[in-house]
């Protein structure tokens, strides 16, 4: 599906109908390769020559980060944007495309209107479009977490929940400098592909894509913080058990101590002939364990 611009044209074509037509398009034989390269992440390798411009682009879905990843391979040329559809689970991709085509259609300008520079600089800003609501609910998320440890007793399912995150957001930022990257190499025009006035987009696509990154750095440095704050919550839980047995070890060793003194059998022992001193002794045991326990609530350590 192809789209007459002002200058030039844009398109869209399947993997299978690049390996058909590479060469009618005059692209390097590396380059289909790479495309179809199985080794997916996200620091693949861009290809610029004098006259083209090449990437690819892993895509990760946000409602299951881990899942497979969507693949799409970008050849510009001054004449020509020609979006390569290599993997797409969902038809996701082929969305974003059509998407980016609705838009120019409903401003009543229409494609002709536009060049391939500025198409793509829509289409890779599409890419991005609903990733900060995401994030955001992300944050929510981990501060919802935080106000569970801190009103919750501490749990293990707490740490493999931040760990979670941690490793999802480590994915994301990898997923945005790899963006970094693409806008980076569009931006810097080597070639002087593209006039002057429309590679500022670029820059803008990088500089936003880049504060998008900077959003997930931030939110992996408060997993960092929310993993402190685990652990000093299981500090402060363990340091209230080493209080509560030292207050029970305190209140009993006076107890200790008066068995003590009445195990000896001595025939002299204070109230031992006396009718009422196992009930005196009783008392007095309770007596000194209320004491013990009133003096511990008034210093505040029960």
């Amino acid at each position: 599906m192809f789209y007459e611009l002002q200058r030039g044209r844009v398109g869209m074509i399947t993997y299978e109908e690049l390996k058909d037509d590479y060469v009618m398009y005059h692209f390097p034989e590396q380059t289909v390769a790479e495309c179809g390269n199985n080794q997916h992440n996200f620091r693949s390798n861009n290809f610029v020559t004098d006259d083209l411009v090449f990437v690819v682009l892993d895509l990760i879905n946000f409602l299951d980060v881990f899942g497979e990843k969507d693949r799409v391979a970008i050849y510009i040329r001054g004449d020509l944007c020609l979006v390569v559809d290599i993997k797409d689970q969902n038809g996701n991709v082929r969305r974003q495309f059509d998407s980016v085509v609705s838009r120019y259609e409903k401003n009543g300008k229409g494609m002709k209107h536009t060049v391939p520079e500025k198409f793509l600089y829509h289409f890779l800003d599409h890419l991005m479009l609903d990733d900060r609501r995401f994030l955001e609910n992300m944050e929510f998320q981990m501060s919802e977490l935080e106000t569970r440890m801190m009103e919750e007793r501490v749990k293990p399912s707490f740490i493999h929940e931040i760990l979670s995150i941690k490793k999802e957001l480590m994915y994301i930022w990898n997923y945005y400098e790899q963006l970094i990257d693409v806008g980076e190499v569009l931006r810097d025009n080597e070639n002087d592909m593209f006039p002057a006035e429309n590679v500022r987009r670029f820059a803008i696509f990088t500089e936003r894509a880049s504060r998008i990154s900077g959003n997930v750095k931030y939110l992996k440095e408060y997993t960092v913080q929310l993993q402190e704050t685990h652990d000093a919550m299981l500090d402060y839980n363990l340091n209230n058990i080493m209080k509560l047995f030292t207050v029970i070890t305190t209140v009993f060793s006076p107890l200790s101590l008066i068995v003590g003194w009445y195990g000896m059998n001595f025939e002299n022992m204070p109230e031992l002939s006396w009718e009422y001193g196992y009930p005196g002794v009783i008392a007095f045991s309770v007596l000194v364990a209320g004491l013990s326990v009133f003096a511990f609530k008034r210093h505040k350590l029960l």
